[in-house]
């Protein structure tokens, strides 16, 4: 029995240090997201796809997080959500950290499921982005022009019924279809490419049947726990082994990115962001997982 016990101290010890190290790190991951929508005049745009910042720092005023992002040189940056915990008190840092992000590219930011707990909290802050010019996008447009070409960026804000019930509890949520996502969006752009933040990555048939090009989400934080082949364990709704929880996934024509995010308790998952080049150039069919290092 004894080895047992020094074994299972063994493993333990190896969890907590890596919980630690892991909750400290920052890696930027680089990824290609293809679509042959794409107009010629966004090809090789790079997006800095950003989420679930909840209570961490990252530095001083985040300056680690901003340093990191600066270092990227993105084109335009994506907040996929949840940019504070639903029990936050004092946001004032967040509305600095989403300007200071939007000096150095455009930002197109969409709320989570925690912003929603609150919503005259989340009314505030979507009035006091939009008043220093960040692009707010609850369920709503964007339109991004260069020349004659253009890309159309939609956010979508989809009711807390669909994340928890009203008691706290996760069983039987409902799933959205794409009509839900259409009730809220109005019906997606068939002549022009179509980018699509949707916190929920759980939600992508949804966001695929809807005609959405490329989607940018987050929410499941990796799985919390990641182990080798298995991926993530755990979603925010208490189901073990989601089916997206971190990296690039295609379904038809609709390919979607979803980050582990930064905040959160993790094991053998770095706090994550991700630098995705756009193209309209077909990739070979077998997909590389880019590149990542530690920043």
């Amino acid at each position: 029995m004894k080895w047992k016990t020094a074994l299972l101290a063994a493993g333990s010890l190896f969890a907590g240090i890596n919980a630690f190290l892991g909750n400290r790190q920052l890696i930027v991951e680089k990824e290609v997201m293809y679509s042959r929508k794409l107009p010629a005049a966004f090809e090789g745009m790079k997006v800095m796809l950003i989420s679930d910042l909840h209570r961490k720092k990252f530095g001083k005023d985040y300056g680690i997080l901003l340093d990191s992002v600066k270092a990227a040189s993105p084109d335009i940056i994506i907040f996929a959500g949840d940019l504070y915990s639903k029990n936050e008190e004092e946001l004032g840092g967040k509305v600095k950290l989403m300007k200071d992000l939007d000096a150095i590219a455009p930002v197109y930011y969409a709320p989570g499921n925690h912003e929603l707990h609150r919503i005259e909290v989340w009314d505030a802050m979507y009035h006091k982005l939009k008043s220093t010019g960040i692009n707010v996008l609850r369920n709503e447009m964007a339109v991004v022009c260069r020349g004659s070409d253009r890309i159309n960026i939609y956010g979508i804000q989809i009711p807390l019924k669909y994340f928890i019930n009203k008691d706290g509890t996760y069983c039987s949520l409902p799933v959205p279809d794409s009509s839900t996502i259409s009730r809220y969006l109005g019906e997606s752009d068939p002549d022009h490419c179509d980018l699509l933040i949707g916190h929920n990555p759980l939600f992508f048939e949804a966001y695929e049947r809807w005609g959405a090009d490329f989607v940018f989400s987050g929410h499941v934080h990796g799985g919390v726990i990641r182990l080798p082949i298995a991926g993530g364990i755990l979603s925010p709704e208490r189901r073990f082994f989601p089916k997206y929880t971190k990296g690039i996934y295609r379904l038809g024509k609709t390919v979607m990115a979803v980050s582990s995010g930064l905040g959160k308790f993790r094991i053998n998952n770095p706090s994550q962001m991700m630098l995705l080049t756009l193209t309209g150039k077909k990739q070979p069919s077998k997909h590389s997982k880019g590149h990542a290092w530690d920043i």
